[in-house]
């Protein structure tokens, strides 16, 4: 279990380098992270992070994850 909260996270911080921009959104932030987007760059200014949204993007991919190996786990003991 502890495997699947490490690659969990890992994912969730790996989707930092996913671009997601918003609909709306001024022209010279670019925006990152999967589902949520929690890390913004802007030509200005140095990089911003958003925690909270950091937090939910690792919680989900830990669900994700989480329900792969269960699935995984039980087609594997048939």
């Amino acid at each position: 279990m502890v495997l699947v909260v490490v690659v969990g996270v890992c994912i969730g911080l790996v989707s930092g380098f996913v671009e997601n921009p918003p609909e709306a959104s001024v022209g010279v932030h670019r925006y990152y992270g999967w589902p949520l987007a929690w890390r913004i760059t802007t030509i200005f200014e140095d990089e911003l992070y958003r925690y909270f949204e950091l937090f939910v993007d690792c919680l989900f991919w830990f669900f994700v994850v989480a329900v792969v190996y269960l699935v995984v786990r039980k087609l594997v003991k048939g």
